[in-house]
């Protein structure tokens, strides 16, 4: 005969799940049988939420469904993917390609900006998918600009002003890395332009 051991990570398991979820998910979740999940639920007192909570959810479901992912609607209700899923297919509802065309777009959109914070603060990628083309001169571009470089945002150039100490060696190395450097244009020059 199976023996079920109750260690304090299952029953917080079970404390978070059992209202939330079906009790063959939560059993299946912690690898136990359905029988155990209730008689352990009864025990401490556990209860299935109302179906004033469950109505409240599918209302949430319905008005986010068109233009939020699965997680962050589970993350917003505190469930699980799995729940979501249940609540969308009881309510039958569905996405045109469109919609789920700018669910996706603004999801990845929101990972690539992540991952490129990620590459400036010279942390590892969480993910595969590539957002910058050369690491190392994004990393020393961000490094220059945090020691006084002026960072020219359409393009690879850098400007020093006259005050400043400049890196002769980070210089170099960006310009290994394609990056110029530049004297940074005075307020006569910035005024020219602008005529």
């Amino acid at each position: 005969m199976r023996q079920h051991k109750w260690t304090e990570e299952k029953l917080a398991v079970l404390t978070r799940l059992f209202p939330i979820e079906s009790t063959k998910h939560t059993a299946t979740v912690l690898q136990m049988s359905m029988t155990a999940v209730k008689g352990k639920a009864k025990e401490l007192g556990l209860k299935k939420e109302t179906k004033s909570c469950l109505a409240e959810r599918a209302e949430y479901v319905r008005s986010h469904f068109h233009h939020s992912s699965l997680s962050e609607m589970a993350n917003k209700l505190h469930i699980s993917r799995t729940t979501v899923m249940r609540i969308i297919e009881r309510l039958g509802l569905k996405r045109t390609k469109e919609q789920t065309f700018q669910v996706r777009s603004r999801i990845r959109s929101e990972i690539m900006r992540r991952e490129r914070r990620r590459v400036l603060f010279g942390l590892a990628p969480v993910t595969r998918i590539k957002v910058v083309s050369n690491r190392s001169r994004i990393q020393l571009r961000a490094k220059l600009k945090s020691i006084g470089y002026i960072v020219s945002r359409a393009s690879n150039t850098l400007y020093y002003t006259e005050d400043m100490e400049r890196r002769c060696n980070l210089e170099d190395s960006g310009t290994k890395l394609g990056l110029h450097f530049l004297p940074f244009p005075g307020e006569e020059a910035l005024v020219l332009t602008a005529i």
